[in-house]
């Protein structure tokens, strides 16, 4: 024992020299920052058989003062998305990382292709982080990254902020990552979303908001998709350093929801159906919904949101119960203000909490509309089928959101 503890000090030492060999002769496999390219966004198109992708770039610039990162956007293609980074590769001269890749834009050209054939790519190990925000867009994706955004002085930064953690949580954007959209497609559901994007000229905004009912809207959005998709190819994968900076900013919205069934596009959910889906797939803390009582138009807050689609059978027959607990506060009124009853808004008389309950069952109808009509099981009927009803699921799965009845539990208080 006494021999032992004479050769500790000594060991001790050999192991903090050889600690120290390392740490000043090994980089331990990190990248020249000089020799390497950060991407911060990816747009992902399609022509043919061909994938393009722009990719945003952060390049690292030596400097004294002032800024150190220089954005470019250079565009590669290929028959998959590895190949179209490598010729990106071989234009900047610079080895492209994606682990700093916060957004993946998809065009309306990626609508006919398998959503993982396009997505594969960002999947395999250390490519790129799952966290990664996911969204489609109107028309090219590559039109959309070289657009200037009016509140951030980077496009990607600008687009962000319309997928925000606020937006979110009220319930005016759904958000998807790489993790979510891979879970959600290869479970028993195999349904999946993520938000889609448009581009708007500042100061400009559709007709009351654009939160009413769009009817056909779905049947509308692929049609649109589609001919953005056929009239916007061409470009040939031609590298392109961003000239967007000459361009009059623009505007970027995500109200509304593009939906896949089974990793194909299966259309596009309008504000009213995706703030519905938020409704019940999103943690909201607070939402704003406008409702008609008599020839008044009110726009109501909502704040206690608790909203959930519960899936059960009972005696052999499928049944879903949606259930929306809320409290409510009146926002604003299109009427003449009346500066005395102001004071009287957090006591919401019931006609106008019976409208809001009517707008918002509306929204939900239309939601499961969507989702019967397009087959696009975006609420989990079949994963829930699956795991509470196992024995029922041969027999139900391939009809059940046809078969199944719906009733409703909605429930609108005054604050006060």
């Amino acid at each position: 024992m006494k021999k032992i503890k004479k050769y500790v000090p000594v060991l001790y030492w050999a192991i903090v020299v050889a600690l120290l060999g390392l740490y000043f002769t090994n980089d331990f496999g990190l990248v020249d920052i000089h020799k390497t390219s950060f991407i911060v966004a990816v747009g992902v198109d399609t022509e043919e058989d061909e994938v393009q992708v722009t990719a945003q770039i952060a390049v690292p610039q030596p400097s004294t003062s002032g800024d150190s990162i220089n954005y470019i956007e250079v565009q590669g293609s290929g028959f998959t998305i590895a190949d179209a980074l490598n010729e990106i590769n071989a234009k900047t001269g610079t080895y492209p990382q994606l682990l700093f890749c916060q957004l993946i834009l998809i065009g309306d050209s990626c609508k006919d292709k398998e959503l993982f054939q396009v997505l594969g790519c960002f999947y395999r190990r250390n490519y790129s982080e799952l966290t990664a925000l996911v969204a489609m867009c109107e028309g090219k994706a590559s039109d959309m990254l070289a657009k200037p955004a009016s509140i951030a002085p980077e496009n990607s930064e600008g687009l962000q902020k319309v997928l925000s953690h606020e937006l979110e949580k009220s319930g005016n954007v759904t958000k998807a990552n790489l993790k979510t959209i891979a879970e959600a497609n290869f479970s028993e559901s195999k349904a999946c979303y993520m938000p889609y994007i448009q581009m708007n000229k500042p100061g400009t905004s559709q007709n009351g908001g654009g939160d009413r009912i769009g009817g056909d809207d779905v049947e509308q959005s692929q049609s649109t998709a589609s001919g953005s998709g056929q009239s916007n190819g061409g470009q040939g994968g031609a590298s392109a350093q961003s000239g967007g900076g000459q361009d009059e900013p623009v505007e970027f919205t995500a109200r509304k929801t593009a939906i896949f069934s089974e990793g194909k596009f299966a259309g596009i959910l309008d504000e009213t159906q995706s703030f519905a889906l938020n409704m019940l797939e999103t943690s909201v803390d607070m939402a704003i919904i406008p409702c008609t009582v008599g020839e008044t138009e009110y726009t109501i807050g909502l704040k206690g949101i608790s909203g959930k689609a519960d899936f059960k059978v009972e005696k052999g027959v499928p049944k879903l119960t949606v259930t929306f607990k809320a409290n409510a506060q009146v926002q604003g009124a299109k009427k003449v203000l009346e500066p005395h009853s102001v004071v009287n808004d957090d006591v919401v008389k019931k006609e106008v909490l019976d409208g809001a309950e009517k707008e918002l069952k509306t929204r939900f109808e239309n939601l499961i509309e969507i989702s019967r009509k397009t087959g696009c099981d975006m609420l989990g009927i079949r994963k829930q089928l699956h795991k509470y009803y196992y024995k029922y699921y041969d027999a139900f799965k391939d009809d059940v959101l046809n078969r199944m009845e719906i009733s409703y539990k909605i429930e609108v208080i005054s604050t006060n």
